[in-house]
């Protein structure tokens, strides 16, 4: 909790050490940022059962969830970038997922519904990425597990692989 900072847009982030300034942090996804992180202290909390830490996490994960822009946070050159569980919109969704589905968080929920839209829309960059890359961090599958189990038509056993439930 005490590495983490605002940064210029006031989202709550994690970043490397030494930083002279807050940065904007446009990587926010699964492995790198708020999404990942504040899901990981979220989650150690309520195994634990400590309310504040929980609270503070979900309250972490809140800024970006409303403010979450795919023009500005989800960039890149390759199709996995813009739309895998490790760097692109799969793992932002696959973490809200999580935060609706297990803490009942309503900005989850918003940025949920926002991400459910906006992955179909990209079905012909998925297709691409299938002619490339078929694995689950970066590949064609990542956008469509995490489409099929935050649209709650699929199961949610392969989540722990990454870290969430």
């Amino acid at each position: 909790m005490r590495q983490s900072f605002d940064d210029t847009r006031s989202i709550r982030t994690w970043d490397g050490a030494g930083l002279d300034s807050p940065p904007d942090r446009a990587r926010q996804a699964w492995c790198y940022g708020t999404p990942g992180v504040s899901w990981a202290l979220w989650d150690a909390a309520d195994a634990i059962a400590d309310g504040e830490t929980a609270a503070w996490a979900a309250a972490a994960f809140t800024p970006l969830a409303d403010r979450y822009y795919e023009d500005f946070h989800l960039f890149g050159d390759r199709p996995s970038d813009l739309l895998g569980l490790c760097h692109g919109a799969a793992g932002a969704l696959a973490v809200a997922d999580a935060f609706d589905h297990q803490a009942g968080l309503r900005a989850a929920a918003r940025l949920k519904a926002r991400l459910l839209a906006h992955l179909p829309d990209r079905l012909p960059l998925v297709e691409a990425l299938g002619e490339d890359r078929m694995g689950l961090l970066g590949g064609a599958a990542s956008p469509l597990c995490a489409l099929l189990t935050a649209a709650g038509g699929g199961s949610r056993a392969w989540l722990p692989c990454l870290g969430l439930r």
